[in-house]
């Protein structure tokens, strides 16, 4: 077996020939980067989708790597070089100082004693899988579920000073960690987003030594129900009573994810801005209206608009608004639910609106909102949570009181 080894311009190819056959490259490293048969085999291991884009996409190696195809390991590439992959007819490409490659995917390893790649700006645990699904071409975080859980931990949950949120901070943990367990192989080549369609991931760079720890003591565990990994949902602030999944999500009952009292006063009163208002113009009122499909044009004026109905947990079930044309006809429109949100959103129009738990009035130009709370409500209040931490309770407790009937599992190492 001969091996030529090819230095260009910082990039190093290693071919191994076998009576001049290329076969088997880099067979005597099998061990230096793990295969992809092992990482999608591993039910610890995510797969988290960092970039989907039509067109080229470009990596600048920030510390070596190892590349391999779909069959092995091709190269050791240092830093300062740059990958460009894109699509070529029905495949994937990749092109390294005029050096060309091809093949179904491509996987980035750290070489030498690195443990993390950077994309974006960001540090990743893990590997990079670089493939082309439905024509586009996906960047691909495949780590550890518990690596993964870091970069979420304190993306997604106040951190705090000390040890005082630290049981909220483990009931968190084991309630991201359910989530992501049932989104494994839930989509072809990623299992999850890293932002709000999912759980918002931000790598290495946001990891803090407490969330660290909050995910290493609670390691591998899960939240369950009648034996299997439960359904968790979570969000920000309750307003003092949490809400009924059926409610805010048709189609889901699960008897855990009932509505719950969380303390009176609230026990997420704690948190920042738990009391809000939103003001709107008329105008602008009927222009959310619009933009939303509600009204196919702008000749109507504002009458009233009010509350039809709440939920169990006092939150807006029916807004009814009422509108009279330039013509003189009346319309009445009703929203439903938590589609109210995202139909009103803030007054700037920067996000949707923080909760349904809200007290509405028009004065004849303005319409005020005045609520309480943040979020969808269902499941796991995590400024409610962190109340009853810095009180004493732990980390089963507060599963136990927002998710009544389920149990605490594990995964398989």
């Amino acid at each position: 077996m001969k091996r030529y080894i090819v230095n260009i311009s910082g990039l190093i190819l290693f071919i191994f020939f076998i009576s001049g056959c290329a076969a088997n490259r880099y067979t005597n490293k099998n061990n230096y980067v793990r295969s992809e048969k092992n990482f999608t085999e591993n039910a610890n291991l995510i797969r988290v989708l960092l970039k989907n884009e039509n067109e080229n996409i470009s990596y600048v190696v920030r510390a070596p790597i190892i590349l391999y195809d779909e069959n092995s390991p091709v190269a050791e590439v240092d830093a300062g070089n740059r990958l460009d992959f894109y699509k070529e007819g029905n495949g994937l490409a990749l092109n390294i100082r005029s050096r060309n490659f091809a093949g179904k995917f491509f996987l980035l390893k750290p070489a030498k004693n690195s443990n993390s790649l950077e994309y974006n700006g960001k540090k990743y645990a893990g590997i990079l899988k670089v493939v082309l699904s439905e024509n586009n071409i996906n960047v691909i975080n495949q780590v550890s579920l518990e690596d993964y859980l870091k970069g979420v931990l304190p993306a997604e949950m106040p951190i705090g000073k000390g040890d005082e949120y630290f049981e909220a901070l483990k009931a968190f943990a084991i309630c991201a960690r359910t989530y992501a367990v049932t989104k494994l192989n839930s989509l072809n080549s990623f299992d999850v987003y890293l932002d709000t369609r999912d759980q918002v991931y931000d790598g290495i760079n946001r990891e803090t030594e407490i969330s660290n720890r909050a995910v290493d003591e609670t390691k591998n565990m899960i939240l369950t129900y009648d034996g299997r990994p439960a359904t968790v949902f979570y969000h920000a602030s309750c307003g003092g009573h949490t809400a009924d999944v059926k409610d805010v999500f048709p189609g889901n009952d699960e008897p855990y994810l009932k509505g719950v009292q969380d303390g009176d006063p609230p026990n997420c009163a704690i948190a920042p801005n738990f009391k809000w208002t939103e003001n709107y113009s008329s105008e602008k009122f009927i222009n959310r209206l619009r933009a939303s499909g509600y009204l196919n044009n702008g000749n109507y004026t504002l009458q009233n608009v009010s509350v039809e109905s709440r939920n169990s947990s006092g939150r807006v079930e029916n807004l009814l608004v009422s509108l009279k044309s330039i013509e003189g006809d009346t319309k009445n429109i009703t929203i439903t639910g938590n589609k109210i949100r995202s139909v009103i959103r803030t007054s700037d129009n920067r996000e949707i609106l923080r909760s349904t738990m809200f007290e509405i009035n028009f004065n004849g130009s303005d319409v005020i909102i005045n609520g309480v709370g943040n979020g969808h409500g269902v499941g796991l209040c995590q400024w409610g949570a962190i109340y009853q931490s810095t009180q004493g309770k732990n980390y089963m407790q507060i599963l136990s009181f927002y998710f009544p009937g389920t149990q605490i599992g594990k995964i398989n190492d």
